[in-house]
């Protein structure tokens, strides 16, 4: 056993929900919140495909190292379909969130990126 000495980059998206069907050809809002782990926020990245292409979210205000800090984007499918949305924080000290997740035997720092199936309808 190696004791919790740090925290990690995670993010969440708050408003949308797994599954959830959004219009397609129409701008969408995603928001959320991030915590840089054991240092700030230094940026949060939104995908609505899948991971292929990246962009970056408006930061709300610093809450300080430990504090959470929101975030917002826009996106928009160009069709309808089903889509993965995906966010990633990364911290100020470059620490950003992995693509596949750090498997330990209690499921501790699980920080993967997060990943929600979406509906373009």
């Amino acid at each position: 056993m190696v004791p919790i000495n740090k925290m990690v980059p995670r993010s969440f998206v708050t408003n949308i929900k797994s599954g959830e069907t959004v219009q397609a050809k129409a701008p969408i809002l995603a928001r959320g919140i991030a915590l840089g782990g054991d240092s700030g926020v230094a940026r949060v990245d939104i995908s609505s495909d899948g991971g292929k292409t990246w962009r970056a979210a408006t930061l709300g205000g610093d809450e300080g190292r430990y504090g959470f800090r929101r975030w917002e984007a826009r996106f928009t499918l160009p069709a309808t379909g089903n889509y993965m949305l995906m966010v990633r924080c990364s911290n100020d000290r470059g620490v950003v969130q992995p693509d596949r997740p750090n498997w330990n035997p209690a499921g501790f720092m699980r920080n993967v990126i997060e990943a929600i199936p979406i509906v373009a309808a």
